[in-house]
């Protein structure tokens, strides 16, 4: 008897990521090059808080930036960094995939300007403005009262050049803890306005993925996921506490200036979420998207958002 209770303690110690367990693989594709709004991801994997909780995380950048909610509805990926725009749109189209935390929990999509005579948005109608030429773009500039107000300049991802060499008096799409800092650095003092500020409703930046289809078919994929969750949460609020150490993690897995990754980190870490997503933030958002002709279709907020693993987190990370 002795021994069988033995044997069944340790195979629950196994499956629970115990010592007596192997790691769970987990691959973790960014929505982009590694980089400041992953600071909470690396911070956990370098920190060894995934190890602690049974996960061998292997974090990888896309080749395409479009490839990473489809990798995860094909289980390809287990979990990817997205935007909330984009878990609407993947919704959309019946993809399998589901955020359960956000990254960046607001808005750095921003109209940028170096002009020194623009100071609000007000200040740009008879205007250019730059944009990449998206549909959220001109969405955005309808929801500011600028779509007939000012020129449009389709300028593609070339935002910065563009509003650098004066082809455009103001730019949409650009990061206010990147294109911002970059222009902070080069002597300017930039006029930032973020979308939540400009008449479009507050939403994720950035925000991690999960397969829908799995969290309902497989108990280990959902344990995993809640485990992966509670890692990263853990992280985020480290990092935020830890600049020094937030800045040396990042700096291994990065190829910036050391000056430049410097002050976007310390630009970054203020914005970071608490994980937390909102049902109510995004049906407002969801509804704003589907108001501007972005979704054919209202998507129900139950296809692109569960709160299921955040746990009480949102109240314990209330300081990040």
């Amino acid at each position: 008897m002795r021994k069988a209770a033995l044997a069944l303690l340790v195979l629950a110690l196994a499956a629970c990521g115990g010592s007596g367990g192997e790691d769970t693989h987990v691959s973790l594709m960014l929505d982009w090059t590694p980089n400041p709004d992953h600071v909470g991801l690396y911070y956990a994997r370098d920190t060894g808080l995934f190890r602690g909780d049974g996960l061998d995380v292997a974090i990888r950048a896309p080749s395409d930036p479009a490839a990473p909610l489809k990798l995860v509805a094909a289980g390809r990926s287990d979990l990817a960094v997205s935007y909330e725009p984009e878990v609407f749109f993947a919704a959309a189209k019946k993809l399998p995939v589901v955020a359960v935390a956000s990254v960046i929990g607001q808005p750095l999509n921003s109209f940028m300007s170096i002009d020194p005579a623009i100071h609000r948005l007000a200040d740009l109608k008879g205007r250019s403005v730059g944009i990449t030429g998206v549909p959220a773009d001109y969405a955005a500039l309808e929801s500011a009262g600028l779509r007939d107000d000012v020129k449009v300049v389709n300028v593609g991802y070339s935002l910065l050049p563009a509003l650098l060499s004066h082809k455009v008096d103001a730019v949409l799409g650009a990061y206010r803890n990147v294109e911002g800092v970059e222009l902070e650095q080069r002597g300017f003092h930039p006029t930032v306005v973020p979308l939540h500020r400009a008449g479009v409703p507050w939403y994720d930046e950035l925000v991690l993925v999960a397969n829908a289809e799995r969290l309902r078919s497989s108990p280990s994929y959902a344990r995993m996921v809640g485990k992966f969750v509670d890692a990263f949460l853990t992280g985020t609020f480290e990092a935020y506490g830890h600049a020094d150490r937030s800045l040396e993690i990042l700096a291994k897995v990065t190829a910036s200036k050391p000056s430049f990754l410097a002050a976007s980190t310390k630009a970054t870490l203020p914005l970071l979420g608490r994980g937390c997503v909102t049902t109510g933030e995004w049906a407002r958002f969801g509804a704003w998207m589907f108001d501007h002709g972005l979704l054919k279709k209202r998507v129900p907020t139950s296809d692109v958002v569960t709160t299921r693993f955040l746990g009480t987190h949102c109240q314990k990370r209330a300081g990040v």
